[in-house]
């Protein structure tokens, strides 16, 4: 039997996973403009956030506005079925192994805590949806040797607006 068969049995016999739609993710579907802050810098970056893969994950793709770009991150982002957690892939210009661009999360109110554990230690990301501003911010804190928590940037992210986007300020 061939591949195509198996798959057209699987969606004919309702296997197929249903397409996942999480409201709050929703909220990041769109084009934004994200400000950096470092503790001693900042940086502007662009994303494009978008339902990939029979809606099953959010891709955030995000990039920097310098020429040539100095980083550049596609994340993808899904809600497990079996307990309503998160799982978050994180792969950007830096490289990096497994485990830590593997996290799970949580969702707290209009956030969404991920962790991510490694041999140096642990990261944590939580995405926050702020409704009277229309942003979200994405604060990540990592831990020292010693176990101590510091924010390692925090990205506030701005909608494009479609006049903005096509170069009409």
């Amino acid at each position: 039997m061939t591949v195509a068969c198996v798959l057209s049995l699987i969606t004919l016999c309702g296997v197929q996973k249903a397409k996942m739609q999480d409201e709050l993710l929703n909220l990041m579907v769109g084009k934004w403009h994200i400000t950096r802050e470092f503790p001693k810098r900042k940086a502007e970056n662009t994303a494009t956030i978008e339902w990939v893969l029979n809606d099953h994950w959010l891709r955030i793709d995000m990039k920097d506005v310098e020429k040539p770009s100095q980083y550049e991150a596609h994340v993808y982002i899904t809600q497990m079925v079996s307990d309503k957690s998160y799982a978050i892939h994180w792969h950007d210009s830096f490289g990096g192994t497994l485990p830590e661009v593997l996290g799970t999360g949580r969702r707290v109110g209009d956030s969404i805590v991920f962790s991510f554990k490694d041999v140096d230690g642990e990261l944590r990301n939580t995405f926050a949806w702020h409704g009277d501003r229309h942003e979200w911010t994405s604060k990540i804190e990592q831990t020292d040797k010693a176990g101590k928590w510091s924010v390692f940037c925090t990205d506030t992210y701005r909608k494009v607006s479609a006049t903005h986007s096509a170069g009409k300020h």
